[in-house]
């Protein structure tokens, strides 16, 4: 137990209460942050068991690949349903209106890539309230000045 977690002494100090509370302090941050202009969008991608096994294969075959490998990741494997059903429980309960989650299917790296920028594109195009920082006049007023001093600026 190396995260120093204040009443987490032990293993079995992590109860079903432990992470109930833990799911709460995810929502109440996230709300607090949203509500104080922070848009949160939450990805969870989604690869098959069958494609982890795949690329991990191609860890131990291509040696550019080796660095990627854990032995621990064969181990974790064995647990798949329960981490499956885990994720499920955290996903739904920590998937609010202003922190949601989005499943991202990741066998195929491209598309999954092209569907959270979609997702990214289409949320950001809802605010519309969104603007570059103005700058002062006085600051625009200087520009040439400011870039003048640059210029004659002496590089030690």
């Amino acid at each position: 137990m190396s995260e120093n977690l204040p009443g987490i002494e032990k293993l079995e100090d992590i109860t079903p209460q432990f992470w109930e509370n833990r799911m709460e302090q995810i929502n109440n941050f996230e709300k607090h942050i949203t509500q104080n202009g922070t848009i949160v969008m939450k990805f969870f991608f989604h690869l098959s068991k069958e494609e982890q096994r795949q690329r991990l294969l191609r860890r131990l075959e291509e040696e550019e690949h080796h660095w990627k490998f854990s032995a621990g990741d064969l181990k974790e494997r064995e647990h798949w349903e329960e981490y499956m059903l885990y994720y499920q429980e955290a996903i739904n309960k920590t998937s609010t209106e202003n922190a949601p989650w989005y499943i991202i299917p990741s066998d195929d790296k491209d598309m999954a890539r092209y569907i959270v920028a979609k997702i990214i594109w289409e949320e950001m195009q809802k605010h519309t309230d969104i603007k570059e920082p103005e700058l002062d006049d006085n600051v625009k007023a200087n520009f040439q000045m400011y870039k003048e001093m640059l210029k004659k600026e002496k590089l030690i």
